[in-house]
């Protein structure tokens, strides 16, 4: 049987052969989730950062899509953090298919994404995205030579706390729905969906619900709904 979530937890989601299971882990052994590394004996334009990342073993620049991934981001980027202007390149890009910005794994961004003031340019002539030294993220050309942060992921985390007994309310829409067997399952769905800031679980009908920040707008009374709450950028 799965453990009780705590107030506050973190969600893996692992996979053996066919059998997929999760495990509850807590903060202190949040560890090697995420495999980043911050090439910082040298500066290089975007193109040529991705290239060296995986030349190194990486999948390319680091994908900063959850907020787990993008707050490792910024403690591995420090050391080079010189000013808030300062920045480090990321694997955000414009595709030009969906004329949208998508992280390199064509992952969509988020509707709390660290955006820098203005909000960034999505168009081919700023097609590549940077980590600033304030911990926000812009978009620019590929002239630009910065130091790069290299990424590689194995399983996905999801940091949060549980609301028994409530659900999201004044839903407008949602990212995903499909039925599941249980809360823990849900929560599970939620660690795998970058963009998934609310997984709702209905019990009378078992069905999980995925949510984004612009998609509800609080919490109410449900007894039939079990919510988990991620932690957000």
């Amino acid at each position: 049987m799965l453990p009780v979530l705590k107030d506050h937890t973190i969600i893996t989601v692992c996979c053996l052969g066919c059998v997929t299971f999760l495990a509850v882990i807590t903060r202190s052994m949040a560890v090697g989730i995420f495999d980043l590394h911050l090439i910082n004996n040298t500066k290089s334009k975007h193109t040529v950062g991705q290239q060296l990342c995986k030349d190194l073993g990486y999948d390319g620049l680091a994908v900063l899509s959850s907020p787990e991934a993008y707050r490792l981001g910024l403690e591995i980027r420090a050391p080079v953090r010189l000013s808030d202007k300062s920045r480090v390149s990321v694997g955000l890009y414009f595709k030009s298919n969906s004329r949208s910005l998508r992280w390199a794994d064509d992952g969509m961004v988020a509707d709390d994404t660290p955006w820098a003031d203005p909000s960034p340019v999505v168009s081919e002539t700023k097609p590549f995205g940077r980590l600033k030294g304030d911990g926000t993220l812009l978009t620019t050309g590929n002239a630009f030579e910065t130091y790069s942060l290299c990424g590689k992921q194995y399983t996905k985390e999801a940091f949060g706390k549980k609301l028994f007994g409530k659900k999201p309310d004044g839903q407008t829409s949602y990212i995903s729905q499909k039925k599941t067997t249980s809360f823990m399952r849900c929560v599970g769905t939620c660690s795998t969906t970058s963009r998934c800031r609310a997984a709702e679980y209905n019990l009378n009908i078992s069905t999980c619900t995925i949510f984004d920040t612009s998609m509800f707008s609080g919490f109410s009374q449900n007894e039939g709904t079990n919510t988990f709450i991620r932690d957000g950028y």
